[in-house]
C-alpha cells in the first residue's frame, strides 16, 4: 500500500517534458555538428618517380642533342671525339642527375613532414 502511494506521489511531483523537447534536442545536435570543424581529406599529389625521371632527363637529352648538333655544325666531327666535348656531356649529365636527386629528396622530406 505504501509503495503504491509513494509511486503515485513521485509521479505527480515529477515534471513532464515539453512536447517540442525532441525537436530542440535534435536542433542542438545539428547545430553542434554544423559548428564542429570538418576534417578535410588530404589528397596526395600524384608525383611519380617515372614522371620526374621523364621530365628532367627528357630536358637533359634535348639539351645534349642541341649541344651535339651545335658542336657538329660549328666545329665539325673531330670535336665530337675530343675530351672537351665529352667533359661537357658528363658535366651536363651530372648537373641534371643532381637536380633529379634534389627533387626526389625534397619530395621525400615533404611526405615525411606530412
Amino acid at each position: 500500500m505504501e509503495d503504491a502511494e509513494l509511486r503515485e506521489l513521485i509521479q505527480t511531483t515529477g515534471k513532464k517534458a515539453p512536447e517540442n523537447l525532441q525537436y530542440r534536442i535534435m536542433h542542438q545536435i545539428e547545430a553542434e555538428h554544423a559548428l564542429t570543424p570538418k576534417k578535410i581529406p588530404v589528397t596526395k599529389k600524384s608525383v611519380s618517380l617515372l614522371r620526374d625521371l621523364g621530365n628532367i632527363f627528357g630536358v637533359m637529352y634535348i639539351l645534349l642533342a642541341a649541344i651535339v648538333g651545335g658542336a657538329y655544325l660549328l666545329l665539325g666531327e673531330a670535336f665530337l671525339q675530343s675530351p672537351q666535348f665529352w667533359g661537357t656531356v658528363v658535366l651536363v649529365s651530372l648537373i641534371f642527375s643532381l637536380f633529379w636527386l634534389i627533387t626526389r629528396l625534397d619530395y621525400h622530406l615533404r611526405e615525411k613532414r606530412k
